[in-house]
């Protein structure tokens, strides 16, 4: 019943965000005195993306209706009130966008079927405009997938838009006399600029989006990924011990994200992070003990827990000093998700064996909430307890790794991750090759005489 009303909660929210959004957008379409059918086609795609097809990194109803809102405005503007051609309305940039901050080819297909309706429309009806937005915006999208740098970005925006103009060209003219005129250089001009500084257009505006939808991008993730960071050259002195596990957890995690077509460099950069709060105190934790007296011999079992689980939340408030994106910061919280303190869980069950302590020696949560954030997790602990192993031999790591995501998917760890039981295998094979790759056996080399 609770699930119910809350769908039913979701839909008015929809039905109230989308009315008005169709109530604003249909008088200034009634303004301009234009086609209504970009409407329809909004409406279509928000039944699409939310009711019909489910997609993970969906924005929400609001997001969904600004970025659509957006859309219509800027071309509007390009063509009512600057007297640009709709060949020069800036979809392509719009799309590029899309794809960046959503990361997901679906998603921008359905904007650039809506951005194509509606430049055509916006142009009195021109089907040749709306074809060549079309495929300039879906090559755009196609091109900035996933990209890592901005040149890659600028050069999409440029090749989209010269697919725009080879399709115009071939519309506009009759396919039997190609011959160049200056209509058709006038034509390459704005497809051409339009790619180039709708691509710039995108980059400027990019981080004001990142900001807005609470997103990352993979450009942004680069930045974070750098060793020169603050946070990161402070764990690299204070904890020295956790960022070597970090980086082996960012193996494993990114060479996991990468079997099942998950977005590997957050998974990396979320590695990186997700263990910073041991910072404050970085020798009440094993991996930072070399040559040290084991702190934890002279505490309670009790409050040993207190310590070990409050690294998250002195991690979450390291992050936030530091301004980390909201989607680093759910690595942190998330990666251990309800699990128990299991090695101080056991030390309190032998000191009072009566007494109920599972509730109390676990990790306040949330569960893992996406595919890279349950990712880390599994590699976090699967890296920790590799460590443990006497002799690494090939068919113990896999028995370890196997056990250890066996474990988290019965107690439930990984339901809202989205992960299927075909992800899992193929997570748990690369596991297996990495650890194995990284305890490998050397020969032993006879000993130099002196």
């Amino acid at each position: 019943m609770k699930i119910s009303i809350a769908r039913r909660q979701v839909s008015l929210n929809s039905i109230v965000v989308g009315g008005l959004f169709f109530l604003v957008t249909g008088l200034i379409f009634f303004i301009y005195s234009v086609d209504f059918s970009p409407l329809i086609l909004v409406a279509l795609l928000l039944i699409y993306a939310k009711f019909l097809r489910k997609i993970e990194k969906l924005p929400s109803y609001l997001d969904l209706a600004i970025l659509s809102a957006i859309a219509v405005v800027v071309s509007l503007l390009t063509t009512a009130t600057f007297k640009i051609s709709g060949y020069g309305i800036p979809v392509i940039g719009f799309v590029i966008l899309i794809t960046l901050l959503f990361d997901d080819l679906e998603l921008s297909l359905l904007f650039s079927i809506f951005v194509a309706f509606l430049g055509a429309s916006v142009d009195g009806g021109n089907f040749n405009v709306g074809m060549s937005l079309f495929a300039g915006s879906l090559a755009a999208a196609i091109l900035s997938f996933r990209v890592r740098r901005r040149f890659q970005i600028i050069r999409a925006g440029i090749l989209a838009g010269l697919v725009q103009f080879l399709v115009a060209f071939i519309i506009e003219r009759d396919l039997s006399f190609f011959i160049a005129s200056a209509m058709d250089l006038n034509l390459l001009k704005i497809c051409f600029v339009n790619g180039a500084l709708s691509a710039g257009i995108a980059l400027t505006f990019l981080p004001i989006f990142e900001y807005v939808f609470k997103v990352v991008t993979n450009v942004s993730l680069l930045e974070l990924s750098d060793f020169n960071h603050p946070l990161l050259r402070r764990l690299i002195l204070e904890a020295p011990g956790t960022y070597q596990h970090s980086l082996v957890v960012a193996n494993l995690s990114e060479a996991a994200a990468e079997s099942i077509g998950s977005n590997s460099l957050l998974a990396r950069v979320g590695a990186y992070y997700h263990d910073i709060g041991k910072m404050e105190k970085p020798n009440y934790f094993v991996e930072n003990l070399i040559g040290y007296k084991d702190v934890h011999k002279d505490l309670k079992p009790s409050m040993s827990k207190l310590i070990i689980i409050n690294h998250v939340k002195e991690g979450v408030d390291l992050a936030k000093k530091y301004r980390l994106n909201p989607k680093i910061i759910d690595f942190i919280t998330q990666h251990h998700g309800r699990t128990l303190v299991y090695y101080f869980y056991h030390r309190a069950k032998e000191l009072e064996p009566e007494a109920e302590h599972e509730e109390e020696y676990r990790y306040p949560g949330p569960r893992a909430c996406n595919k890279e954030a349950a990712i880390v997790g599994l590699a976090d602990t699967i890296e920790a307890q590799s460590r443990t192993l006497e002799e690494p031999t090939p068919s113990r790591i896999e028995e370890m790794v196997k056990d250890v995501v066996k474990k988290r998917f019965m107690e439930g760890e990984l339901d809202e991750s989205d992960l299927t039981l075909k992800d899992l295998e193929k997570i748990t094979q690369s596991f297996i090759r990495v650890l194995n790759a990284i305890f490998h056996t050397r020969v032993n080399y006879p000993r130099e005489e002196a």
